[in-house]
């Protein structure tokens, strides 16, 4: 009986050694498992990147296989056999269409020692061709098309540069160049156009590249961006808008009670019925609820109508000051919404409102 039990253990102990070996995955090392090409315009037709895979275990491999999640995305390879520290190719071609946006294409490859396949990503954003470029690129200065005629740079953070990019179509007769060297840019500013110079009736990009910790400022800041165009009599201005706000790294829950935390006695105030020719002052009191040092970085209100006064920039853990405010309602009337904004070191809610409500008669 016991033997007979020892016989059974060997055989399933031998199937499944031999299931195991023939599900081995023996993958190729690829020198890029992702490869981003940046912003596509549709126009330029196709875009072909290589991936490179190095074979790195002890078996010759051969790509058998190969398939892709779209039909604007095919793929040529290497059909000889890839032996033991050899280089294998797949060349992946992407084939703009009217899906603009971006864009992930799966790319997964087969080979005798993967019947599972490796998979690859191919990424970027692509840019449609407009139907109608009157419609398209509304805005027109020295025969330069605009989609807008103000670049928002969005929400930019301070731990990494925020890009943008801005459609431009040379409506005119000769090439579009910036003539503007990169010196007569401020130093958080970086400017350059894709391509360097845009051929009569075709379009390109001009890419900026906004350092809000170079900036070193907070909030919304709006600025005017002056470029110069070779053969353009006169230059020109953008709007240029950034929000920009102060990063912080995640914070633990065991040093929620250490950092800096910016307490406020009232941030919902209701002034209720007043008059416009009624000045109101108040005040409202600041307390560092943490234990590291609470710097107010800014404050900022989003009216000229108000002053805001600061007994102090910092508090040590405990502390409190004064913010005193003062609301002229001068020449209006009815339901009215004020907001105090400030800006701190607090990294949990280094952003805090308060909003003043009143009804002005």
């Amino acid at each position: 009986m016991k033997t007979q039990l020892l016989l059974i253990l060997f055989v399933v102990l031998s199937i499944g050694v031999a299931d195991a070996q023939e599900i081995e995955r023996k993958l190729l090392f690829w020198e890029n498992r992702t490869i981003d090409i940046g912003t596509v315009l549709e126009e330029n037709g196709l875009v072909e990147v290589e991936f490179l895979g190095l074979n790195q275990t002890d078996s010759s491999i051969v790509i058998s296989d190969i398939l892709t999640d779209c039909g604007c995305t095919t793929a040529a390879y290497s059909k000889d056999t890839i032996y033991q520290s050899k280089i294998g190719s797949v060349k992946v071609n992407f084939n703009p269409d009217h899906r603009g946006g971006a864009f992930t294409k799966m790319i997964v490859v087969r080979t005798n020692q993967d019947i599972y396949g490796d998979t690859l990503y191919l990424q970027g954003f692509n840019i449609p061709f407009p139907n109608d470029l009157e419609e398209a690129y509304p805005v027109r200065n020295q025969e330069i098309g605009m989609r807008l005629s103000a670049i928002n740079m969005g929400n930019v953070y301070t731990h990494e540069p925020r890009r943008k990019l801005l459609e431009l179509y040379n409506f005119g007769n000769d090439s579009l160049t910036i003539s503007s060297i990169s010196d007569s840019f401020p130093e958080y500013l970086k400017i350059n156009m894709v391509p360097n110079s845009i051929p009569p009736n075709r379009r390109g990009l001009l890419v900026l590249d906004y350092d809000g910790q170079v900036k070193n400022d907070l909030g919304l800041v709006e600025e005017q961006l002056v470029l110069n165009f070779e053969g353009k009599e006169n230059p020109v201005e953008f709007k240029l808008l950034a929000n920009i706000f102060e990063y912080f790294d995640p914070v633990l829950k065991s040093m929620e009670s250490v950092v800096p935390r910016l307490g406020i006695n009232e941030i919902d105030i209701d002034l209720k019925n007043i008059s416009s020719d009624q000045i109101i002052n108040r005040e409202l009191k600041l307390t560092n609820q943490g234990q590291e040092v609470l710097e107010i970085r800014k404050v900022i209100a989003n009216c000229e109508c108000m002053s805001v006064n600061l007994e102090g920039k910092s508090l040590l853990g405990g502390e409190s000051m004064q913010l005193s405010y003062t609301f002229d309602p001068k020449g209006r009337r009815g339901i009215d919404h004020k907001h105090i904004t400030l800006f701190t070191n607090d990294p949990i809610q280094p952003v805090r409102t308060i909003v003043i409500r009143s009804m002005i008669k």
